[in-house]
């Protein structure tokens, strides 16, 4: 058999079902790519998981798509892809994905991001602190837009409490660490635009809330934000209602916390509702 056929036979292969193809482990499973160009097709049913195994060597580009939506994917890097030793990587909608080239790092062998379309890099884009635990809900995320990072957090401050004195910081009941995460260039960018928007008005506690940055993590509920290196972000001179948003006016810098406070004061009270969006840009 001529060695000219013998490649074609072998091209026919490898586009059928060649090596560039990685099976989709399923929920939980590890994938382990080993070549070049290699790309895993996933499909979930609902929220799952999977782990990108460490790299064996140097040189190989791989791929993950989630390529059926039944529910958000979690992906976890073995190792970490990037500067700041991230390992999750969050897949949540049909056609998300992201690229991979394995390098050499020291003795050993990691990931890097290379392109990435719809994901969400990074555990969390803040872990709020734990005076903040009392809330109903907080999420958060960071996504890549081009060369620019989008920070999503929301939070129901159902549960939280408020005082009767301006910029007292709003938290769970005379607990410490109120904060709602730190924003870092490595993860956020540097910020340069955000906005904050009413989902649900507040109730209960003073609905007039603003949104500052300070230098420390260990704000405590009933104590004025300007105890701390702070910056006010947004000082929204009225209470909130549903729709409502309003821009930043200043940013928050580099390894910077962020809090609500009380924007009026007059109200000591355990919030009943009130959902916040804060939306900050960084590049």
């Amino acid at each position: 058999m001529s060695a000219h056929r013998v490649l074609k036979d072998l091209f026919r292969a490898f586009e059928a079902n060649g090596p560039g193809v990685l099976n989709d482990p399923g929920d939980a499973g590890s994938i382990d790519p080993t070549m070049w160009g290699q790309q895993c097709l996933i499909t979930t049913a609902a929220a799952e998981t999977r782990t990108l195994a460490r790299p064996a060597k140097a040189g190989i580009m791989c791929s993950v798509v989630l390529d059926t939506d039944g529910g958000d994917l979690t992906l976890t890097v073995t190792g970490g892809f990037n500067d700041g030793a991230e390992t999750v990587v969050t897949l949540d909608d049909a056609g998300d994905m992201v690229v991979f080239m394995s390098a050499k790092t020291g003795t050993t062998y990691q990931w890097t991001v290379i392109h990435q379309e719809g994901t969400s890099i990074g555990d969390l884009a803040t872990t709020s602190g734990a005076g903040i635990a009392s809330a109903d809900n907080f999420a958060s995320g960071v996504k890549k837009i081009g060369s620019l990072f989008k920070t999503t957090i929301i939070i129901d401050i159902d549960g939280l409490d408020s005082s009767t004195t301006l910029t007292d910081i709003i938290g769970g009941t005379g607990l410490a660490d109120c904060h709602l995460g730190q924003i870092t260039a490595a993860r956020n960018g540097t910020i340069f635009a955000g906005e904050v928007t009413c989902i649900e008005a507040p109730t209960g506690g003073d609905a007039d809330i603003d949104l500052y940055s300070a230098t420390e993590s260990t704000g405590t509920e009933n104590a004025v934000v300007t105890g701390l290196t702070e910056t006010a972000l947004l000082t929204a001179a009225s209470t909130w209602t549903a729709g409502e948003d309003h821009p930043l006016t200043a940013y928050p810098a580099a390894d910077e916390y962020l809090y609500l406070v009380v924007g009026a004061g007059g109200t000591a009270a355990e919030y009943t509702a009130g959902i916040l969006k804060i939306e900050l840009w960084g590049k």
